[in-house]
């Protein structure tokens, strides 16, 4: 793999780290993650970013292998509401 180039493959995992992480998180980081996101005019606070997290990784695994339930199908995806 190229350093320059982002292996598809390699994103949704990428994603998946991110998402358990965050959802994972003690209050203190969901605390400033609030605030990194609000300084960026985001105001869903930290379960949306968790929610949008694993949503793209539902869409790059969905478009890699078309036998994945779609986003459409709102039971193929766990958010942190779920």
């Amino acid at each position: 793999m190229d350093p320059g180039e982002l292996d598809d493959d390699l994103l949704p995992t990428i994603l998946g780290i991110c998402e358990d992480f965050f959802a994972h998180a003690d209050p203190a980081v969901h605390r400033e993650l609030d605030t990194v996101l609000r300084a960026r005019h985001i105001s869903g606070g930290p379960g949306w970013l968790i929610d949008m997290l694993a949503l793209t990784r539902l869409r790059l695994q969905t478009a890699n292998d078309p036998e994945q339930p779609t986003a459409e199908d709102q039971s193929a995806v766990k958010t942190r509401g779920d």
